[in-house]
């Protein structure tokens, strides 16, 4: 039997301007720059800054005017960085050859090669003192070291090329360009100006790389799944109701209307649904690939060409080979439902993979004193405990600010990222105003700070939740992924329920040199005095 599914009206329009992941059990679990608001006035016109972008490779011009290989690069197995070849050779990595700029404030960014990131090794370039030497390493500095080693700047040149400053070199006096040589390979930092039989085009590079705007992948318009209520020929056929409503359903909750409200109506699912189909026998083993061959195989055999959908939904039989719950690619376009299709949460879990969010964890125990919590070493990270976070425990609450942006959901302007202390103003999330705040971390990621109210169905909070009474911080590593980690700033119970920073408390970073205040909280936002630069926010 197949039923089709019409697109939704808009359930509540706002009116604001590879890897596989698995639910295991319950749960496997141009940028804008906010300036200071005065107090109640409206937050000030934005402006551009740079950001993390995808990572892309970065070429030297005068290798590339020579013929020779011109994309600087990073090995395995050492720290080294050269130019080369910008296709890999025989056991390396296209990532070897990738890199991307993570605005640090001030026209300063990090750069971090995609290789070292997912090897978990030091990515970031960086110079030293007492030699030109440049190499990939760690990005918080060791003791004796400075943050400003791996800090660069990008001067235009003209063309689409850039000049690669370091704030060590120049804070020092010191030739600060990232420059190559005729005869080898060698890349080191250096003078800006070229010497006698030297030039310019050594100090050169592709301006791609910095291009301004935070990173997307967006998730837009109208999009087609073929949902396939499926069993094994040992087992009796689901019944195809739940599943239906759960992911096409027109009304509350299905996956269907949850994307139309937590994508402000961006985003309209719509599809086709496939029930009773018989996948053949029982696999003893569970592989993914083979289930999902069996599916498409029996919906051709239905005459329905899987392919023409975006996204492909199956639900099996329950599954004891099989050790989770749901299934999805990170990113992809398929979900595999291990006989729970008719939990809306796991949908919205799996789709929220599909779309590039990774699980999330949180950051524990962390010291406070009175009403202040730092973030500091000395915090724990455990996994998921984020209940406003669908992807680490959350149920079916709506997706965060930084995974909606990410998605297209949310323009940039309407995540600013903060540069100057001063008074800040946080919209409510999906309702109205600015809906994140941003604060460069050294790492590369960023504090994210978002508040909440009770907006049914999915946010069904009470009036007097903590969840929907303080503002929700998180740290978050955005690229080609998004990974949030929850900040409990109410370190002091043994839940995350009251995660949040309540109004009369501070969250200071240490390692951002950021402090945050909240002033009050209320139906129009929250009242925030952020500190940046290791100085202390203004009274409330």
């Amino acid at each position: 039997m197949k039923r089709r599914f019409a697109p939704l009206s808009s359930v509540r329009a706002w009116a604001a301007p590879a890897a596989l992941l698995a639910l295991v059990s319950v749960f496997s679990y141009t940028p804008a720059t906010a300036a200071p608001t005065r107090h109640a006035q409206a937050t000030q016109a934005a402006r551009p800054s740079v950001q993390a972008q995808q990572a892309q490779p970065l070429k030297s011009k005068y290798r590339a005017d020579a013929g020779l290989g011109d994309c600087l690069r990073t090995f395995a197995g050492n720290d080294t960085v050269q130019v080369g070849s910008c296709t890999p050779a025989a056991g390396e990595y296209t990532s070897m050859r990738q890199w991307e700029a993570v605005d640090q404030g001030n026209g300063y960014v990090l750069v971090k090669n995609r290789y070292r990131t997912d090897a978990a090794l030091g990515d970031c370039l960086r110079t030293f003192s007492g030699n030109d030497t440049v190499q990939a390493g760690s990005c918080t500095p060791a003791a004796g070291e400075y943050t400003s080693m791996r800090l660069w700047k990008a001067v235009d040149q003209g063309n689409g090329y850039v000049l690669l400053t370091n704030k060590y070199r120049t804070d020092a006096a010191l030739g600060d360009c990232l420059r190559t040589f005729s005869g080898n390979d060698t890349v080191q930092a250096g003078s800006c100006t070229p010497a006698a039989g030297e030039y310019t085009s050594m100090r050169l590079w592709n301006a791609a790389v910095f291009a301004t705007g935070w990173p997307t992948r967006p998730v837009t318009g109208q999009k087609r799944a073929l949902v396939m209520a499926t069993h094994w020929n040992d087992a009796t056929p689901v019944d195809p109701a739940p599943v239906e409503q759960a992911t096409l359903g027109a009304g509350a909750p299905s996956l269907r209307t949850y994307l139309q409200e937590v994508s402000g109506g961006s985003l309209s699912l719509t599809g086709d649904m496939l029930t009773g189909v018989d996948l053949g026998a029982r696999p003893a083993g569970c592989e993914s690939a083979a289930i999902l061959s069996a599916a498409r195989a029996a919906a051709r055999a239905r005459g329905v060409e899987p392919d023409t959908y975006d996204y492909l939904f199956v639900d099996i039989s329950r599954h004891s080979a099989c050790a989770w719950e749901g299934l999805a690619a990170l990113p992809g376009n398929w979900i595999l439902s291990n006989g729970v299709g008719h939990k809306t949460w796991m949908w919205t879990h799996e789709f929220g993979h599909s779309s590039g969010f990774q699980h999330s964890d949180t950051l524990k125990a962390c010291p406070a004193a009175g009403s202040v919590t730092t973030v500091s070493g000395a915090c724990t990270v455990s996994g998921g405990d984020d209940p406003t976070d669908t992807m680490g425990g959350g149920g079916m609450h709506l997706y965060p600010a930084d995974y909606r942006q990410f998605a297209g959901w949310v323009p940039e302007s309407q995540v600013p990222r903060v540069t100057a202390t001063g008074s800040y103003q946080l919209g409510v999330l999906g309702v109205s105003g600015t809906q994140e705040f941003r604060v460069a971390r050294p790492d590369g990621g960023f504090l994210s700070l978002e508040y909440r109210r009770a907006t049914p169905p999915y946010d069904d909070y009470t009036a007097t939740d903590p969840l929907v009474n303080g503002v929700i911080v998180r740290i978050v590593t955005l690229g080609g992924t998004v990974r949030n980690r929850l900040v409990d700033a109410t370190p002091g119970t043994s839940t995350t329920d009251d995660a949040p920073l309540a109004a009369g408390r501070t969250l200071v970073d240490e390692d951002a040199g950021t402090a945050v205040t909240v002033c009050s909280v209320g139906a129009e936002g929250a009242d925030l005095r952020i500190a940046v630069g290791g100085t202390t926010p203004p009274a409330c």
